[in-house]
């Protein structure tokens, strides 16, 4: 892979290269064949992100496998090209134009596989290939590393920026590397499902779509909701960095059965009564009764999305309501009531809703959650088969992001018997410690909503 201070050099010169040469080598590299379309909704709002501040990479999506058996690099550049040929978005490059930010879709062609040498700690490489950032206008949003250990082991390493994946999209990615990289083994065409629309089609059709009254719905139901305002270890800054860490919590398998068991009995999902546990946690911690909480869905409405990679994932805001302190089953009941309405609206863009708000503009929060819950319904290393051709495959979970989405954000997944998670949080906020306990007070939360055998 190029050094951290080649591509420093790299970036420097390019910086000082004159615009009208600038745009040449754009022409050169060919930007001037791509096909220019619009971003939908939420590629514009991280199109902005990216340029308000270059160095976040908390909407980096890396995935990280071992790979066991004799690694045929060349295959695996092959098959990550024959992936881009078929998903425009990872040909795409993202450039401000008189009509706005477009996106243009260049021509097929092959995709480099960086590549070094592992000699031994592999956190350190990974860390900074995960969090280079990406030049949007220049360069793919996507990156493949192969790391060599020796022949029969190396680590894969690739990073998706969001304005071009999801985690959908993700699982996607890994289904079709495993396919591409077995036929090109045995000889043959890969067995690839048919795309049924491109992205870029996709993104036209739901920048046109009529979403006015689910807006004013949603509008209406967040208004006046106030900031979560957990107490800080630091000053707030006066503008948000992302600068974030993490730390990790376990809830173990006899909590999560009587979880399950409460869910069922008060026809709640199990998602919906986590999410009363967190809330009510954050309510505890931060004195208060009413505030939003942010939820990823996959935005993926219609079955001709599945087979793409792209970012249709949206963002839910959901209002907590802890007024008249309720117990477990009546808080778990007014949750259910509020995902039901906002998950009925799925598809609503989470940038439509917030521009509908006019919130009060404050450059040190992020607008309406400051706090965010995710549940994955399978365990992380279910996301890759456990073989890419004559290859095993095992999840490497590397070191994440310097960065977080959220003030606090939480990610649950289930873990043996029980459920695994990450608490992602902002460093410039927050300490640590602060954080275990937090993680350590939800876990604690968590086991109120629950039923014995």
């Amino acid at each position: 892979m190029i050094s951290p201070d080649q591509r420093a050099a790299l970036l420097d010169r390019l910086a000082r290269v004159a615009p009208e040469r600038r745009e040449a080598l754009r022409r050169t590299l060919g930007e001037k064949q791509g096909v220019a379309g619009p971003l939908s909704t939420g590629q514009e709002r991280l199109w902005f992100l990216s340029r308000f501040d270059p160095a976040d990479t908390s909407y980096h999506v890396p995935w990280c496998v071992w790979l066991r058996g004799p690694v045929r690099p060349e295959l695996l550049a092959a098959a990550f090209t024959r992936i881009a040929g078929r998903h425009e978005v990872l040909r795409t490059r993202f450039r401000m134009t008189g009509a706005g930010p477009r996106q243009f879709v260049l021509p097929p062609g092959p995709v480099p596989l960086e590549r070094g040498e592992l000699l031994g700690d592999p956190a350190p490489p990974v860390d900074a290939f995960v969090n280079r950032p990406f030049d949007l206008e220049v360069e793919p949003p996507w990156r493949v590393a192969l790391l060599r250990v020796n022949d029969r082991h190396m680590l894969l390493c690739i990073v998706l920026h969001h304005i071009a994946a999801d985690g959908w999209a993700l699982d996607v990615l890994m289904r079709e590397l495993a396919e591409c990289y077995a036929a090109g083994a045995e000889g043959r065409e890969p067995e690839l499902p048919e795309l049924p629309l491109a992205y870029t089609a996709y993104a036209a059709a739901e920048r046109e779509r009529d979403t006015g009254p689910q807006v004013a719905f949603l509008a209406e139901r967040l208004a006046g909701v106030p900031f979560l305002d957990l107490p800080a270890d630091r000053p707030r800054p006066a503008r948000w960095t992302g600068r974030g860490a993490a730390v990790r919590f376990q809830v173990p398998g006899e909590t999560v059965r009587g979880l399950e068991r409460f869910s069922r009995r008060e026809r709640c999902t199990p998602f919906m009564v986590l999410m009363a546990a967190f809330q009510a946690t954050l309510g505890a911690v931060a004195g208060q009764e009413d505030f939003c909480v942010g939820v990823p869905v996959a935005g993926r409405s219609k079955d001709e999305y599945a087979p793409i990679i792209g970012s249709f994932a949206n963002t839910l805001a959901v209002r907590a309501d802890l007024s008249g302190n309720p117990g477990p089953v009546e808080l778990a009941k007014r949750v259910r009531k509020t995902v039901i309405a906002a998950m009925t609206r799925a598809d609503t863009p989470y940038e439509k809703v917030i521009a509908a708000l006019r919130l009060p503009r404050d450059l040190s929060r992020l607008p309406l959650c400051q706090a965010m819950f995710a549940l994955q319904n399978t365990p992380q290393d279910d996301m890759l088969r456990p073989d890419i051709g004559d290859l095993s495959a095992e999840f490497y979970p590397g070191p994440g992001s310097r960065y977080t989405k959220a003030e606090v954000a939480v990610q649950m997944w289930p873990l043996g018997d029980g459920l695994a998670g990450i608490l992602d949080y902002s460093a410039d906020l927050f300490t640590e410690p602060a954080m275990r306990s937090l993680a350590e007070r939800f876990t604690e939360t968590i086991g109120a909503f629950t039923y014995p055998a």
